[in-house]
């Protein structure tokens, strides 16, 4: 499994396994791609960027994955909140990647604003991450 792969899995079955984060989106709405129907409140991965991050003598890789937050609500509360629970599960986390060790995973950061289609708001979070292979 290549190293961004393992990544994000992680990072996912985090963030499903925190029952805060679950409470605040009615479920465990974290995706990969949104499933047909799916209404809000919920969470995708929307980009992720791989860059070589290798030493003369290491391999390594640097990772920026971009989450969604999609809210159905006309103020800025429930995607803050969900911001502030996403950040506190990954922040600075030490998740275990399938055949690559995590070096660190720090939130970049975050920026909720109204939806360009709609009146309800919405969140991007941005983090970086730094893997090596096992």
């Amino acid at each position: 499994m290549s190293a961004a792969l393992s990544l994000q899995t992680a990072m996912r079955a985090a963030l499903v396994a925190d029952s805060t984060l679950t409470r605040l989106l009615g479920g465990a709405h974290v995706f990969d791609e949104m499933p047909r129907g799916a209404k809000p409140p919920h969470v995708t991965f929307e980009q992720c960027e791989t860059r070589d991050w290798s030493t003369a003598t290491e391999a390594g890789q640097e990772h920026f994955i971009q989450l969604q937050v999609t809210t159905a609500e006309r103020g800025r509360g429930q995607a803050q909140a969900v911001c502030d629970r996403i950040a506190g599960v990954l922040d600075n986390a030490s998740l275990t990647l399938a055949g690559h060790t995590l070096v660190n995973l720090r939130l970049v950061f975050w920026s909720v604003a109204r939806s360009r289609s709609d009146p309800t708001f919405g969140a991007t979070l941005r983090f970086r991450a730094a893997t090596e292979p096992n």
